[in-house]
Parts: structure tokens; sequence; C-alpha cells
């Protein structure tokens, strides 16, 4: 990775990544909250999407878990699960910062 459009290219992966993420754990909150489970099922889908494109392994372990439970119906587990997520996520967050920020 030592071309600069390489460089350029994957620092503008990673913004997209932190933006959309921030987004997700917004709507997963509130998702949460509401316990609709075709809502929920569907934001956990995406939420896998975007942590098995980057890699994400420890986010994605718990959203394929989360995201399991509710099409199995257990909505409450599925939540419990699922309120892990936001500390994974600011912990890989910061690792991806200070990683990119320069």
């Amino acid at each position: 990775m030592n071309d600069p459009e390489d460089q350029a290219w994957l620092k503008e992966m990673i913004t997209s990544l932190l933006e959309n993420m921030a987004t997700r754990v917004e709507n997963l909150d509130r998702l949460m909250q509401t316990k609709d489970p075709k809502d929920l099922q569907s934001e956990l889908h995406q939420i896998k999407g975007v942590a098995a494109n980057f890699g994400l392994a420890a986010l994605s372990e718990v959203v394929v878990k989360a995201e399991s439970l509710v099409k199995e119906g257990d909505v409450e587990s599925s939540v419990i699960e699922g309120k892990k997520i936001p500390s994974i996520w600011e912990s890989t967050k910061q690792e991806l910062e200070k990683k990119f920020s320069s």
C-alpha cells in the first residue's frame, strides 16, 4: 500500500465505513428499543454485510448471532446480543481512526 492512489482509496473506504456504521449503530439502537423483528433483522443483516466486507471478525461474530436469534423469533435474546455491538464498534472505530487518521 505504498502507492498514494491506493492509500487515498483505502482512506476513502475507511471514512465511508465510519460514516455508514455511525448511522447503522444509531438505527440499531432505535430498533432494539422498538423490537420490531423484521426491521431489527434487516438492520443486523446490513451490519453483518459491512462487517464481512471489511473483515471485522469480532463485530461480525456478534452480529451473526444477534441476527440468527431474531430470525428464530427470539427478539429479546437478539437485543441482549445486539447491545454488545456499539461497544465492539467503538473499539474497532478507535483502532481504525488511529491507523488511518494521518
